[in-house]
């Protein structure tokens, strides 16, 4: 009996640290809306902007419409997502919910629309991320389109339209000045969010499939001084699935990757560029 009683209380200190980290991250993100960015009329993508939308067009408390919107899209997908998920999902957006109610005649922090979209956005994102780390969701549009989008557009480029007409729709309302700042928030926020779940890495892995290596490694060579670095494990795994072009593969310092993409895309405007983080600097 004694390890079923063992793994009891594993699992009940594991679900108190999942329920005790979903509770801070909501509250951190309700405190960046509240106290930065709604103050400053400075609106994010997702359902948190468009509840942000909705509450000023009808004057109600942002902390409503942020319970209303979320909570049927986790009805719909029930079947579809698991318990535990649902369980903190729920937990997350009922706090988030009620500090944002609880926070909304506190005065801004800063009046600043620069410096509100800073803070603003990095708070947001680092609690909207530790509530996902932790095996939560602040945001139910996106395993929305997940669910119902499989067969049509990336989701990706679904929520990227969504995001785009959410912020296009504020600086109709707000002013683009406002708009300007609320993109800003909007990187921040997008940004800590990966940060907080996958931690901060210096360096990525990229993996290049295309049919002019030579000439891809040839010029990254030149021009980035970079080295194929394929690893012996990846390229058993992709022979024991017959691929028969291996993936170019390496180690890229963040402030190149945007570089590293444009130079691959001039040799082979048709290369798959996929990509995943490493947190030390290569040998």
């Amino acid at each position: 009996m004694e390890p079923t009683h063992a793994y009891e209380r594993g699992e009940f200190k594991r679900w108190c640290t999942r329920i005790l980290f979903v509770v801070i991250g909501s509250v951190l993100a309700s405190v960046g809306l509240e106290l930065f960015l709604i103050p400053n009329q400075i609106i994010v993508g997702g359902m948190t902007g468009i509840s942000a939308l909705f509450a000023h067009m009808t004057e109600m408390r942002l902390g409503l419409f942020l319970l209303l919107l979320n909570v049927p899209f986790i009805g719909m997908n029930y079947r579809h997502i698991r318990r535990e998920f649902v369980i903190l999902t729920v937990l997350g957006l009922i706090v988030f919910s009620l500090s944002a109610i609880f926070l909304h005649h506190t005065p801004a922090l800063i009046e600043h629309p620069l410096s509100a979209a800073m803070v603003g956005g990095v708070s947001l994102g680092l609690g909207v991320g530790t509530v996902v780390r932790y095996g939560g969701a602040l945001d139910t549009l996106e395993l929305s389109e997940q669910s119902h989008w499989r067969n049509g557009l990336p989701v990706d480029n679904i929520m990227m339209l969504i995001n785009c007409m959410v912020l296009s729709t504020a600086g109709v309302i707000f002013g683009w000045d406002q708009a300007m700042y609320s993109v800003i928030a909007y990187l921040l926020a997008y940004e800590m969010i990966h940060i907080t779940i996958r931690g901060f890495a210096l360096y990525r892995t990229m993996y290049v499939q295309s049919a002019r290596h030579d000439e891809i490694k040839q010029v990254l060579g030149l021009s980035l001084s970079l080295t194929n670095i394929s690893e012996d494990e990846m390229n058993s795994d992709l022979e024991h699935n017959n691929l028969v072009s291996k993936p170019l593969v390496y180690k890229v310092h963040i402030a190149e990757k945007a570089r590293f993409r444009v130079l691959v895309r001039s040799i082979d405007p048709e290369a798959d560029i996929s990509s995943n983080d490493t947190r030390i600097a290569p040998n």
